[in-house]
């Protein structure tokens, strides 16, 4: 398969590339939407490119055409051999993709000023657009903007292309850089990656692409070969969002979400606004915001593993990508649409492969059309079953 076929780079530290790997037993390669990716390399401990494979060095995959699936440092070597292996055994490498730079670093309150000036509690985000609050919070804490003492020198920004309508956010004092990417991205329906790009790292926000017009899996089609799904119920359905209540006067609200499977539940989880100051203009869009990010994270989820088939007219890397919206049918003659969460790519010398796995997505809708989706064929079922007990 042309769109699997995955060629493995090794590079410094410095992201020079020092040369390709072209023995190893296998490659799996695991890019994840809006998540830390991940590498496993095999490759025999005699091969020529095992002194270049150590902890600090990184990996670089691509596909046969030249598209980089994923990049990032290499995180663990290991060594192993049995008695019927021949030479010096098997050396397993284990790397993470780039994206794992933004998970090392918090998101201060005040990003230009020194740690011993931090007096603040929250760093207020009010742009015309969510990718461009995104990219401040990256450049200021650990990009070009930020201080140097904080500043990744391989760390660059992707053009702003605008995405996003207007954000209006308070971050926490020290809050993980990633999670809140991921938080505002989840609700703003948008990816954002961190990837190698000549001899940088860079930081690239997008809007996913919906594809279920096209890209289409289904068993009748003969470009499915396996198929199966899982759920995970609720943790909130009700958000009691407060705000104010020490400088200024509190104000309580709530919001609610039925969930598709449990109808009638209803959990409630209190949302700490109050460090926000009620007499704010904005008051209302943050206290929104804050209940919809409460409700999408607590929100039932739901997960479809699928083996697509490459065939001439649909290729994953070429049709279709992680983040991308697909459409698939499983049981009966329904097709649903949702997100491509990760995809793993497996390549040997004998084969290669595609797995994966669509849903859980957590965006403004909340609940993920996968988990409504199930929520439907366990309703069909049920209601089966129940006419065949009369």
């Amino acid at each position: 398969m042309e769109s699997t076929a995955l060629r493995v780079y090794i590079r410094d530290p410095s992201l020079q590339r020092l040369g390709q790997v072209t023995d190893h037993t296998q490659i799996t390669c695991v890019p994840r939407f809006n998540a830390i990716g991940a590498m496993v390399l095999e490759v025999s401990a005699d091969s020529p490119s095992a002194p270049l494979l150590v902890e600090g060095n990184g990996l670089i995959v691509k596909t046969s055409s030249g598209q980089t699936v994923l990049s990032g440092p290499i995180r663990t070597v290991d060594w192993s051999r049995s008695r019927t292996d021949s030479g010096g055994g098997k050396l397993t490498v284990g790397a993470v993709s780039d994206d794992e730079i933004l998970a090392r670093y918090t998101c201060w309150p005040a990003p230009a000023l020194a740690i011993g000036s931090q007096s603040a509690a929250i760093y207020k985000i009010n742009t015309a657009a969510v990718e461009t609050g995104m990219r401040d919070l990256v450049n200021l804490n650990a990009g070009p903007g930020a201080l140097v003492t904080r500043k990744n020198p391989l760390l660059t920004l992707a053009t702003n292309g605008l995405h996003g309508p207007a954000l209006v956010r308070q971050v926490n004092q020290f809050d993980n850089l990633l999670v809140t990417l991921q938080d505002i991205a989840a609700a703003a329906g948008l990816g954002f990656r961190v990837i190698q790009v000549g001899g940088g790292l860079q930081f690239q926000v997008y809007a996913p692409v919906d594809r279920s017009g096209t890209a289409r899996l289904s068993f009748g089609l003969g470009n499915l070969a396996d198929a199966n799904y899982t759920t995970t119920p609720p943790t909130c359905t009700r958000a009691v969002v407060v705000a104010g209540g020490s400088s200024s006067p509190r104000v309580c609200k709530t919001y609610d979400r039925a969930d598709p499977l449990f109808p009638g539940l209803v959990l409630e989880q209190f949302v700490d606004l109050t460090s926000v100051d009620t007499a704010s203009v904005d008051l209302a869009a943050q206290m929104d915001q804050a209940g919809a990010e409460a409700l999408a994270s607590g929100a039932g989820q739901g997960s479809l593993s699928v083996s697509p088939i490459d065939i001439p007219n649909l290729r994953y890397g070429r049709d279709y990508n992680v983040g991308d919206t697909v459409a698939a049918q499983l049981r009966g003659g329904d097709w649903f649409a949702d997100v491509v969460r990760e995809v793993t790519l497996t390549s040997s010398a004998s084969e290669a492969s595609v797995k994966a796995t669509v849903g859980g997505d957590t965006g403004s809708n909340a609940v993920s059309r996968i988990y409504q989706y199930i929520a439907q064929l366990k309703r069909e079922l049920g209601r089966v079953k129940t006419r065949k007990a009369a």
